[in-house]
């Protein structure tokens, strides 16, 4: 066991500045997309709205984690044969998918959705995209034939090894992610995350209900697209953004929440009081 450790150990060193190109080019989308949440939060939200994944937990969940990210990464594989165009993708739809996370919700639940798992996800497919990119492009840079095959030949050697490696920890990290997350996540969510089933929006300085979800406490009340919410328990919304008035909206499932909202088709003003609930 010691000697495969150091074998892998070694693998990487030999591949610190490929790792380093990696590390760059998810740090440098990490970093657009938090602007570009800042400055955009609807496209984020829609790019959330179509990752891949279910309502599903336990084995089912498991079994989806497995099959997607190994998928993914026998794609990125055999792709990055073609001067590692799909590594880099790869790498860049990474990072941009993990900052987008990061702007589209609280800190916390971030940090709670994604750590548990993510601490051995992240870095495995990192790792493989590092040792896919090296594959695809030294090659190139030998100056005749046979340096560019022993090239490309010890590097579809490496390549192999360390795909079978990310492999064992992407399955470990489907395990965490199938059956711990969610259990952490519910707790969390219980605490902090029910809402009333509305969508915000700053609209010409005020506070919009951008969408009403069917079936929930803000569909029930007879609330609806286009309302205007002039104050949350008694805080005043003017002046706030959309995140820090779903922050006070937000909260432990159970409680209540009173609004003060504006029809604008009818232009009445009415008080409502609701009950916050989890999303179904």
């Amino acid at each position: 066991m010691r000697a495969l450790v150091q074998n892998y150990w070694s693998l990487i060193r030999g591949a610190k500045q490929w790792l380093g190109i990696t590390l760059g080019l998810f740090s440098l989308a990490f970093a657009g997309a938090v602007v570009v949440g800042l400055a955009k939060p609807s496209l984020i939200q829609e790019m959330v709205d179509h990752l891949p994944g279910g309502n599903e937990t336990g084995f089912l969940a498991f079994i989806f984690f497995v099959k997607h990210n190994v998928t993914v990464m026998l794609i990125t594989w055999c792709g990055s044969l073609v001067l590692s165009i799909t590594s880099v993708l790869n790498t860049i739809g990474m990072g941009f998918i993990f900052g987008g996370l990061l702007v589209d919700g609280s800190l916390a639940y971030w940090f709670l959705a994604i750590f548990p798992h993510g601490i051995i996800e992240l870095p495995a497919m990192l790792l493989s995209n590092t040792f896919f990119l090296k594959l695809g492009l030294r090659w190139t840079f030998q100056k005749d034939a046979a340096a560019r095959k022993r090239a490309f030949v010890t590097d579809f050697q490496d390549s192999l090894k360390i795909a079978l490696l990310c492999v064992v920890l992407i399955c470990v990290a489907a395990a965490i992610e199938a059956f711990a997350t969610p259990k952490i996540l519910a707790a969390y969510e219980k605490e902090h995350c029910a809402g009333i089933g509305v969508r915000l929006a700053i609209q010409e300085h005020q506070l919009t209900i951008n969408h009403v979800f069917p079936d929930g406490p803000a569909s029930r009340a007879g609330l609806s697209s286009g309302f205007l919410i002039q104050k949350i328990d008694g805080a005043a919304t003017t002046g706030k953004s959309a995140e820090q008035c779903g922050d006070l909206i937000h909260g432990r499932v159970g409680t209540k929440v009173k609004l003060e909202v504006i029809d604008t088709a009818h232009s009445t003003t009415n008080a409502v009081e609701l009950v916050r609930e989890l999303k179904p």
